[in-house]
């Protein structure tokens, strides 16, 4: 490629010098939200089944929301040189090896602009004139990027070409009368910015739903560990620790293979919470005693059945329990309790005296990957698990933390209606 090629194209879309200066006003923006437009990129990518292959080793997962913060910071940096032209090149070819068609490049840049223009519209909105400016010099210079990866994927693959180009045109077309629009726009984004946030995120709790198959496995393990403890028979202690072992390295594989496996609708029934719970913490009775938990339990008498999945109320119970586990590794007290919540609720409680959470991560803690665990003992995704099984259900779940005292979590379930007893 010719050295002024890179200057013709941006001159072709009249993306200018002043532009390039004016999109570093973005850059405290995108500081602030990238977080949470990566994550919205990451459940839009499990939530199609020839992207959601590419993430099941957790590896994989990490370098790519990596990468794709790196990208989305440096799209405001302001550089706009040769060597941004060969690192966007670089990126397409990339993606052609791995199998990634246009719709996957196209679908992804139109999310983002999605959810930057709101709020670049909501930190400019009193300055219209530079807020249409800002979001066409975006628009322009993703527009450049895409051209960029479209052309590696058609280097790599020439009978992509005719989808790659029908793709482009359409998208084009999308960008035309997304900026008509924009120039319209002067009221009711923080609506839409709302509701995109909540297709994204029912798109990752049912994503993540498979995430806690995995979780019957800690029930086998515990199990085998109460086994290997009684017995003095040498044959079967190491037959044990070859199950214990080998359970483990299934758990792992599992985390990582099912994570983001969709798994079918759930099945509602009267569940009574007190079997459930009994049940859960005879599972991990071993793994109590092993950390000198004290384990208080307190239920109202004549307490009325909710309306669930047993098996799924049971994932939330195992990973709520557990975590109070691992919050606790010395010793402590895990109170799990039931009681009425007005007339047609229960709220069941689940509290330990373990090392409690941070006051900078307690508000995120529902949010996918995010975790108090060390690397490489936790993906972070099991509590965005429990939110959306409990949502899934009509409830609500909350939680309240001191470091050094302790984590309570608190759940709303809705009772069985009166016509539904048996």
């Amino acid at each position: 490629m010719a050295v002024d090629d890179w200057d013709t194209r941006k001159a072709f879309l009249r993306f200018t010098k002043e532009e390039e200066v004016a999109l570093t006003a973005l850059q405290p923006l995108m500081a602030q939200h990238v977080d949470e437009l990566v994550g919205a990129f990451y459940r839009q990518l499990l939530s199609f089944p020839d992207t959601r292959r590419f993430l099941t080793d957790e590896l994989i997962s990490t370098r790519l929301l990596e990468a794709q913060k790196r990208y989305l910071l440096s799209l405001v940096a302001g550089s706009y040189d040769r060597a941004y032209e060969e690192e966007r090149r670089q990126i397409g070819q990339v993606h052609a090896r791995l199998g990634l068609t246009p719709d996957w490049y196209l679908g992804a840049y139109a999310l983002y602009l999605s959810l930057l223009e709101p709020l670049i519209f909501e930190q400019f909105r009193t300055q219209p004139a530079k807020y249409l400016a800002l979001r066409i010099a975006l628009t322009k210079i993703m527009f450049l990027d895409m051209q960029l990866v479209l052309e590696a994927y058609i280097e790599k693959s020439a009978e992509g070409q005719e989808f790659a180009v029908k793709q482009l045109t359409g998208f084009t077309h999308e960008l035309e009368q997304g900026l008509v629009q924009n120039r319209q726009v002067l009221r009711d984004t923080q609506e839409q910015l709302r509701f995109t946030q909540r297709v994204a995120e029912l798109g990752t709790f049912a994503a993540s739903m498979a995430h806690e198959i995995g979780t019957p496995m800690n029930v086998i393990l515990g199990r085998a560990e109460l086994l290997l403890q009684r017995t003095d028979d040498e044959t079967m202690k190491k037959g044990l620790a070859i199950i214990a072992a080998q359970v483990e390295r299934i758990t792992r594989l599992m985390n990582q293979l099912l994570t983001f496996a969709r798994r079918g609708p759930p099945t509602f029934s009267p569940v009574d919470l007190r079997d459930l719970i009994k049940n859960c913490l005879d599972a991990v009775e071993e793994r109590l005693r092993q950390h000198c938990i004290q384990v208080v339990s307190e239920h109202e008498e004549e307490l009325p059945e909710i309306h669930g999945d047993s098996d799924l109320m049971t994932q939330v119970l195992l990973n709520l329990v557990l975590n109070a586990v691992q919050a606790m590794p010395e010793r402590g007290t895990l109170r799990v309790a039931t009681a009425r919540e007005g007339a047609h609720h229960i709220r069941l409680t689940v509290a330990d005296t373990g090392q409690g959470i941070p006051p900078d991560i307690l508000p995120k803690i529902f949010e996918p990957f995010v975790t108090t665990k060390e690397p490489g003992k936790g993906t972070g995704l099991g509590l965005t698990v429990v939110l959306g099984i409990v949502q899934e259900h009509g409830g609500s779940i909350t939680v309240d933390s001191t470091p050094g005292q302790g984590t309570t979590f608190t759940l709303c379930l809705p009772t069985v209606a009166p016509s539904c007893q048996p």
